[in-house]
């Protein structure tokens, strides 16, 4: 009777057994045709890429600043300016291919000062990309650092303005920002004197050419047009700089000199020349701005032979965007109050000073000083066109140095353009920092 039982335990444990390994075999099987039928879907990656959602005079941008390719039919970009959400606009593509790219960017309207939240999701992996606010004067950017120097188009074609902007330096408390453009790796000025820092006894050339000024009694003070400006006495307060070679040879060269002005007599101290500026080579070839009877005059003298044109009458402690150009080739002259171009008959009966220098405040031989205020001064070696000095007005006018423009007349094709940028605060410069460089490119055709 017991080996009965033993052996029926026997075979109840082969039963048991062979149970328990047609349960494995089918959860094997069963693992095989899932993983070959219904793949396991595992978490995606997400995307290793770099946006930066900025504010840009009134428009929000969120641009794809680098790494990889986005499908931008699968990316969730959501935008509330105040309390409004705001659909999801085109993007602006380089190439229609509907992939989010390098350089590719969505924009809002934006010309008020409400608090924009931004959220961007790769719904393929369900991450978050970009997420944060923006607010006009307090938080103008997020994400990665945004463009500096960018095409009003964005395509980089010879119709299209240049626009560099400035970013908050960290650690820094920027009054000012000085821009330095270049074209083909030059410095398109000669001469790029803002005034922005506090001092009694020099002034920067920004240009890189090292045109750097000598004050002698002119007062600096914080209150000119785009930060600092050097007030002069009447008496004998001058700036002295070595002669720009734009200067040298007036028969061949061309040169446009810029600068804001503020006198405190020219209408009322109408009978006596005062020499704002003077560029002296030798007697005979000198270049000189003065006011007199009321106006700003701009004679250039080549071989003794004088030339001038002045400007409309002007108002007493009142500032004015003063440019001159000289043209060579075409033997003329053109004077410009706030961009407008006057080429009024100028009086011919200035005398030169007797030093080779770039003197401001009086002539070069210290007679005939000037009462008032000079600002922002730059010398560049061609002529700047009418655009692009309306433009510089614009930019300057009211005392704003977030951004800088060269306008498409400027440029042309071919030529790689960038900007060098200063931040100050009126003590001392901070680092600088390097724009994108850009390259002129033709027109392809079609919507940009």
């Amino acid at each position: 009777m017991r080996s009965k039982d033993v052996v029926r335990g026997i075979y109840a444990s082969f039963e048991l057994l062979d149970t328990l390994l047609l349960l494995g075999v089918a959860v094997v099987a069963f693992g095989v045709v899932t993983a070959t039928l219904l793949p396991i879907p595992f978490p995606s990656n997400p995307p290793h890429v770099d946006l930066s959602a900025y504010i840009r005079g009134d428009y929000v941008f969120i641009e794809h600043m680098g790494g990889e390719s986005l499908s931008f039919n699968t990316t969730q970009v959501s935008v509330s300016i105040g309390d409004e959400s705001k659909p999801k606009p085109p993007l602006h593509e380089r190439n229609s291919n509907g992939l989010w790219e390098c350089g590719e960017y969505v924009q809002y309207f934006y010309n008020t000062t409400d608090l924009v939240s931004v959220l961007v999701i790769d719904t393929v992996s369900n991450c978050i990309l970009l997420e944060g606010n923006l607010r006009r004067g307090e938080t103008p950017w997020i994400g990665a650092p945004p463009p500096i120097l960018v095409s009003s188009l964005r395509t980089n074609t010879v119709d299209e303005d240049l626009i560099c902007y400035a970013l908050p330096v960290e650690g820094f408390d920027a009054h000012t920002f000085i821009y330095n453009w270049k074209k083909n790796g030059e410095a398109i000025a000669q001469l790029l004197m803002p005034f922005d820092t506090q001092s009694l006894s020099s002034t920067r050339d920004y240009s890189g050419n090292g045109f750097n000024g000598n004050v002698y009694g002119a007062t600096w003070v914080s209150s000119g047009v785009v930060g600092g400006a050097y007030c002069f006495d009447g008496v004998d307060d001058h700036i002295l700089v070595s002669l720009p070679t734009a200067f040298n040879n007036l028969s061949t060269n061309n040169f446009t000199i810029s600068l804001w002005v503020r006198s405190d007599d020219i209408a009322t101290n109408t009978s006596v020349e005062k020499c704002l500026l003077e560029a002296y080579d030798d007697e005979e070839n000198f270049v000189q701005l003065f006011q007199y009877e009321s106006a700003i005059h701009f004679g250039v003298c080549i071989d003794g032979d004088k030339k001038a044109v002045k400007t409309p009458d002007l108002q007493d402690n009142t500032w004015y965007h003063i440019v001159a150009t000289w043209c060579a080739t075409e033997d003329s002259l053109t004077v410009y109050v706030d961009a407008e171009a006057s080429t009024l008959g100028g009086s011919r009966d200035y005398q030169s000073g007797n030093n080779v220098y770039l003197s401001l405040g009086e002539k070069t031989d210290g007679n005939n000083s000037f009462s008032g205020y000079l600002d922002e001064l730059c010398v560049y070696p061609f002529v700047r066109s009418p655009e692009q000095i309306n433009q510089d007005y614009l930019d300057t006018k009211d005392g704003l140095t977030d951004h800088r423009t060269i306008v498409a007349r400027e440029t042309s094709l071919g030529e790689s353009w960038s900007c060098t940028i200063t931040p100050n605060n009126t003590y001392q410069d901070g680092e600088v920092v390097e724009s994108e460089i850009l390259t002129i490119i033709s027109y392809s055709g079609g919507a940009p």
